[in-house]
């Protein structure tokens, strides 16, 4: 993945959660649908010890972004 010009390798994950992220931005109904559910199941069900692939940080920003992009989506049903 290149990110501000320099090539930098990433998790599987983190490139899809990044992937849906963008497609989000953009309007996709299906990729906010499916971050949307990742971030529900991140939420409601805390990594066990065992199976922490998803870093701290990560956490947090899906902890940050659910609830705006939830209020930008009811944003944009109110003007359709």
């Amino acid at each position: 993945m290149r990110e501000g010009g320099h090539a930098r390798r990433i998790t599987k994950q983190r490139a899809l959660i990044k992937s849906l992220t963008a497609q989000a931005l953009k309007g996709d109904v299906r990729a906010t649908s499916a971050l949307l559910a990742l971030y529900a199941r991140v939420i409601a069900e805390p990594a066990a010890a065992e199976n922490a692939s998803i870093e701290e940080d990560e956490l947090l920003i899906l902890r940050r972004f659910g609830p705006r992009l939830l209020a930008s989506l009811g944003k944009k049903g109110r003007t359709a």
